[in-house]
């Protein structure tokens, strides 16, 4: 009886191990999607009209992306939204839209953030005494703690590129 158990123990491992050395040189699993949700992203693009992809079948299958014409009308249109976009990204990449002032993005997000921030501050206060709602209580503190630090970052944002122009110093 040991004997079967043994052999069909054998068995079951060689055939994982079978299973994982097909998978590991399956030319479909270049980037082994399953574990790297990450690279599913380019190909809804792709299919959305807004990525090119192009394969190299030389070595290892990789697909170089290209933003279509299209992408590049999206994410123009993204970046001039004033409170759909992160300002993390408009700060580095508002470039392409226009002339770029981190102040004034700064400015903007900061005026968003403060916002945001008075109305997890009213919810706050609506919740501070009922204890049936110490979970949307203990989000909105969340919520005020988050658009706190989001003002320290623009803030930060805004006072680092006041000291890279020492002539706007003197205007203000």
């Amino acid at each position: 009886m040991l004997t079967v158990i043994l052999i069909l123990a054998i068995v079951v491992i060689l055939a994982s191990l079978i299973v994982a050395a097909l998978r590991r040189h399956d030319s479909n699993n270049y980037f082994d999607q399953d574990r790297q949700p990450f690279y599913a992203e380019p190909d809804k693009l792709v299919e959305g009209g807004l990525l090119y992809s192009q394969k190299n079948y030389e070595g290892n299958e990789e697909h170089t992306y290209t933003v279509t014409p299209a992408g590049e009308a999206g994410l123009r249109a993204w970046l001039r939204e004033p409170t759909n976009d992160p300002g993390f990204l408009q700060a580095n990449y508002a470039g392409i839209v226009d002339r770029h002032e981190p102040r004034d993005v700064a400015k903007g997000r900061r005026s968003i953030h403060l916002a945001r921030k008075a109305e997890y501050e009213r919810l706050e206060q609506l919740l501070i005494n009922r204890p049936e709602w110490r979970y949307a209580l203990a989000a909105s503190r969340l919520g005020i703690r988050f658009e706190r630090a989001c003002l320290d970052f623009w803030n930060d944002v805004a006072s680092e590129h006041s000291l890279d122009d020492p002539a706007d110093e003197t205007e203000e």
